[in-house]
């Protein structure tokens, strides 16, 4: 069995090192074409994706003799530790040093960055020369190392560890539940919509919330109920228990979410993983949607903001539903961009500040006016979608009010029995 067999997806960087390790293992055959090993590799990125894993199969792969360096004393005697750790390598050579979390290795920000520690790494690699040690580190935030640590020489090759993709994230979630007894309406397509982006760590946590859910109920399978239950829980800081809201809260909340859903699939067909009237904390104020595909082109995202307001507005004669006023500052912050960006939306808006030129009272009143002339005119569009697919908004919303939450599943099914007028922008 291939040691990286234990990583689920990340097909591109297990290749990367594979190849590092054909080449410690099959030397003589990359020395002939002049190739040379890579002094170090740094695996960097968020927390929770799997870096220390990565590197450790690595290692197994490998089949060389590894010394691993964590930070668990004070700054007198870690430092020791790193020069005598060094110094095990090279007598021991070919082996590999492992700086776990080499990030953390000091305390110092991100302005002071020639801690003593970074310092005895800097020399521990620079003195192995031809010593036939790698160097493998990991590092949740890159930014905080001294660019000399990250040079080439020092670490000649860096990979970044990203969130994983769509197929990674369905497999991972299929991974975390293949030992676990599931109900037969488990829907592995809704799961993976609902959390593409969440790290390898959340998603393990998730599925095993879901699994205490169903045990605590004492039901003998965990059903879609449980997972979803665990994914609002730990994503949206939604409880399982909060305060109802009003029936009139809820009408206008329902709407609020749907104006968001329908505008958003009606530019961007299949776009819309979950929504929901759940709240969002203890309080009864909330709502939310994530979206599993994202949009091409800030005039979507201006009128998928916009689209609540737009749909309250439709049925009340105050648009003033939860979540109203962030949506609308998220819009205007949109536009304005939008107009900074060589007047995408007129050059008569353009912040000639940011070049340096000082700008006139009139020219700053002219700049504002243009952007909320705008955001009406984003407004007026908003609302035309929605009359035009008035049908499809009011099925999304009362789904909404009845169930709470929809899954992508129910929004296609919704978005299947209704006729869906398309818009060009």
């Amino acid at each position: 069995m291939n040691a990286f067999d234990k990583i689920i997806g990340y097909e591109s960087i297990k290749s990367e090192l594979m190849q590092l390790c054909d080449m410690i293992q099959n030397k003589s055959a990359y020395e002939k074409l002049g190739a040379k090993l890579p002094r170090g590799i740094l695996l960097h990125g968020d927390p929770g994706l799997g870096k220390t894993l990565m590197a450790k199969c690595f290692i197994a792969e490998s089949g060389l003799e590894s010394y691993m360096i964590r930070r668990t004393k004070g700054t007198n005697d870690f430092v020791k530790e790193i020069t005598n750790i060094f110094n095990d390598a090279k007598n021991h050579a070919p082996s590999i040093v492992f700086l776990d979390d080499l990030d953390k290795f000091a305390n110092e920000d991100d302005r002071h960055k020639d801690a003593e520690e970074y310092v005895a790494v800097q020399a521990g690699i620079d003195e192995l020369d031809d010593a036939k040690v790698i160097v493998v580190a990991t590092a949740n935030e890159i930014k905080k190392l001294p660019s000399s640590l990250q040079r080439s020489g020092r670490f000649d090759r860096k990979i970044e560890v990203m969130l994983p993709a769509e197929k990674d994230s369905g497999d991972i979630i299929k991974h975390y539940l293949n030992n676990k007894e599931l109900a037969d309406d488990v829907n592995f397509d809704d799961i993976t919509r609902m959390i593409r982006y969440s790290s390898c760590a959340e998603l393990e946590t998730i599925m095993n919330e879901a699994a205490i859910n169903a045990a605590y109920a004492k039901r003998e399978n965990i059903s879609m109920k449980d997972i979803l239950n665990a994914v609002l829980r730990m994503e949206y800081n939604s409880p399982d228990s909060y305060t109802k809201a009003t029936d009139e809260d809820i009408q206008k909340s329902s709407l609020h979410e749907a104006g968001h859903v329908v505008v958003c699939e009606v530019l961007s067909p299949g776009s819309v993983g979950l929504a929901s009237i759940r709240k969002s904390g203890r309080d009864n104020t909330g709502g939310f949607m994530r979206r599993c595909k994202n949009l091409t082109r800030r005039p979507q995202e201006i009128l998928v903001s916009l689209g609540g307001k737009a749909a309250v507005e439709l049925y009340y004669s105050e648009a003033c539903a939860s979540g109203c006023y962030s949506d609308i500052r998220k819009a205007f912050k949109q536009v304005r961009a939008g107009l900074l960006e060589s007047g995408t939306y007129g050059l008569g808006g353009i912040d000639v500040s940011m070049w340096g030129i000082e700008m006139s009272e009139n020219m700053n009143s002219r700049s504002e006016a243009i952007v909320h002339a705008e955001l009406e005119r984003f407004m007026f569009k908003a609302k035309d979608i929605l009359i035009k697919n008035r049908d499809f908004l009011e099925k999304v919303a009362n789904a909404l009010a009845e169930k709470e939450t929809l899954l992508y599943s129910d929004i296609q099914e919704i978005r299947d029995k209704v006729n869906v007028v398309a818009v060009t922008l």
